[in-house]
């Protein structure tokens, strides 16, 4: 089932001589379940490229859609609601609310929609992720790798369609790199969540079923590893 398709995607900032291509027809379909990288150099447009597929920007061309719906048709509050219910975002900073415990950062998203928590998938995402045991603590009395597991828990809570991580691991240890790297997997394999990588490190990417290269703000690899 196609989760996402991309077509005749480009990006352009500025005009005149000052203008800059950052996507330059990107045509993309990814399958629900799928764990997928996208690696690039600095400057080589996956960023550019996660922002739209997050609904947090537009292109200049071309056309995205997410789970049946035409990103390029909504106004900035309807992308605003579609990206918190459909697009679980994590991002190399954990961005957690410093005075809410762990649990009410987790549950924001439904928060805001005043929605209650499906009791069994919580219990299923913070056991997936090991920080069940945490759940009443403050964002400062935890590690990066906890805090990032926290971020990851929330981006998920929603069952979003995508979860986007841009450089998850960039702030983090080896150690902690390894254990979110793992977390990204199991919540793909456990709970059929569809992830999309955006990193510029190739160990990481190589623990993803399906390789995207990107440069010049084209795509000029698609490798499947199995």
């Amino acid at each position: 089932m196609e989760i996402l398709k991309c077509e005749g995607v480009r990006k352009v900032y500025g005009s005149g001589s000052s203008q800059v291509t950052a996507l330059d027809g990107i045509d993309l379909t990814v399958s629900k379940g799928e764990f997928a990288a996208i690696v690039g150099a600095s400057g080589s447009g996956k960023s550019t490229l996660l922002h739209i597929l997050g609904s947090v920007d537009k292109p200049t061309e071309g056309k995205v859609t997410v789970d049946g719906t035409d990103l390029s048709g909504l106004n900035q509050t309807q992308a605003a609601i579609f990206r918190r219910r459909k697009v679980g975002l994590v991002y190399q900073f954990y961005n957690l609310i410093p005075t809410l415990t762990v649990r009410k950062n987790i549950l924001m998203p439904l928060t805001l929609d005043k929605k209650k928590p499906n009791q069994e998938y919580f219990e299923k995402v913070v056991s997936t992720l090991g920080i069940a045991e945490r759940l009443e603590a403050m964002p400062n009395q935890l590690s990066g790798g906890q805090q990032q597991r926290v971020a990851i828990a929330r981006a998920l809570i929603y069952r979003p369609a995508l979860l986007l991580a841009d450089e998850p691991t960039g702030n983090l240890d080896q150690r902690n790199s390894r254990e979110i790297m793992d977390m990204l997997k199991l919540s793909n394999r456990n709970l059929n969540q569809t992830v999309i990588l955006i990193t510029h490190d190739e160990k990481a990417a190589l623990e993803a079923e399906r390789i995207l290269t990107i440069e010049d703000g084209r795509i000029i690899g698609d490798e499947r590893r199995r």
